[in-house]
């Protein structure tokens, strides 16, 4: 008995034995863990095309930052903008004088997989994707090669995220990456911030620009719009975008066109629309928009498909250029109303403007074809698969109704 007794206690304790060793290994901590100085983050991804460098010495340095290449060619030239940690931990100078918080490396391949795992021979950590915040890409590759050759590395890769700001440069990415910003951020932090701007200001394109929209759009075989960014010696500005067809670029939206874009999607929070005034051309009145409501319908005629846009907007008075004319006060009603409608024909002469510079393109970014799918399905099926020309057709008639609620703090 007492035998067997010993026989049940040594089960038991190797039992618990197993337990305890079990519950200390989920208590280890995660067991890929590395500590934030033996990485690398990439904040920002350039593309450009590898095009052969103009002299001997560039020459050298393009050779020696790539790679043997057995297969393909050297397409693409891929930069990474990486954050410098041991600048902002350990100098606090970092700017003017002191370590850069951030530097840019660089390498040519076919496909960015290898050339992102060839990087590893430029670096002494990991190179860690998950904070990546800007995708930089040349104009001419959406051109030729479109989005897609691009896109399907960021698309299967787990530590990339779907909130990736993806915007566009008529120069080259690189330079874009290297930039100074004013206020001495990386520029892939610098750009992720300023597109959250496209709220309140009708020239940026920021709404559905992300990673995830490009993806859907694409599988979806869907036209958009992505932002552009210019860059000119010292100075960077974000305005405008361009047309993204089949996933290749076929087109630019100025800021005037990107504006109407926006007020037929009512994608923004706040707008600004100015007019003449129409005995004084000289002076400029000013509406601050706050609320907005679109709606977009087809309307069915036998063969014939227009469409409507009701646009409804409230705001107030943003800026009254002063005029001669003393009739012209905020405070009286007789004004105003003369100013809402001069606001509603501005909105009006803008989103036709955008309208007929899509039709140019056959460049359906305001999602026309899907408004039509969903209110008239049956008329959908026979256009459908010559949706571009059918669309370059079809006229728009805007109803826009905009009231005045205000005059400002002070006036």
């Amino acid at each position: 008995m007492i035998q067997q007794a010993n026989v049940r206690i040594s089960a038991v304790t190797a039992v618990l034995a197993v337990l305890l060793v079990g519950f200390s290994l989920l208590l280890s901590g995660c067991w890929d863990r590395r500590e934030l100085q033996e990485r690398n983050f990439v904040l920002a991804v350039g593309v450009d095309y590898a095009e052969p460098p103009a002299d001997s010495a560039e020459q050298a340095e393009r050779q020696t930052e790539t790679f043997v290449q057995p297969k393909g060619r050297k397409v693409y030239l891929l930069s990474l903008q990486v954050l410098n940690l041991s600048a902002s931990d350990n100098n606090a100078e970092s700017g003017p004088g002191g370590a850069e918080k951030y530097f840019v490396i660089a390498n040519s391949g076919q496909t960015l997989f290898e050339i992102v795992r060839d990087m590893a021979g430029q670096v002494s950590r990991t190179l860690w994707f998950e904070h990546i915040q800007t995708i930089v890409i040349n104009e001419e590759v959406l051109k030729e090669d479109g989005l897609n050759p691009i896109v399907d590395f960021f698309s299967r890769d787990s530590e990339m995220r779907a909130r990736i700001r993806v915007i566009t440069t008529p120069g080259q990415a690189r330079k874009v990456l290297e930039f100074k910003t004013p206020n001495g951020e990386p520029s892939g932090i610098f750009l992720n911030g300023l597109l959250r701007n496209h709220v309140k200001d009708a020239h940026l394109m920021g709404a559905r620009t992300d990673m995830g929209f490009v993806l859907q759009f694409l599988a979806n075989k869907m036209d958009f719009l992505l932002p552009r960014v210019v860059l000119s010696g010292d100075v960077l500005k974000v305005g405008g975008g361009i047309a993204i067809k089949q996933d290749k670029m076929v087109g630019i939206t100025d800021e005037y066109t990107t504006k109407g874009i926006k007020l037929i999607r009512a994608t923004e929070k706040s707008v600004l629309i100015t007019v003449n005034c129409p005995d004084h051309p000289e002076m400029i009145f000013t509406f601050e928009l706050f609320q907005h409501h679109t709606k977009l319908t087809p309307r069915i005629d036998g063969d014939k498909i227009t469409f409507t846009l009701d646009i409804y907007m409230i705001g107030n008075i943003g800026e009254l250029q002063r005029c001669p004319d003393p009739g012209h006060k905020a405070s009286d009603p007789e004004f105003v109303k003369q100013l809402e409608v001069l606001f509603a024909d501005e909105v009006k002469r803008n989103v036709l403007h955008s309208w007929q510079e899509m039709q140019k393109m056959e460049a359906d970014v305001l999602a026309a074809g899907k408004t039509l799918k969903g209110y008239r399905p049956e008329v959908w099926e026979k256009v459908q698969d010559r949706w571009p020309e059918v669309f370059a057709t079809i006229p728009l008639e805007p109803s826009v109704n905009v009231t005045i609620r205000g005059s400002g703090e002070r006036i």
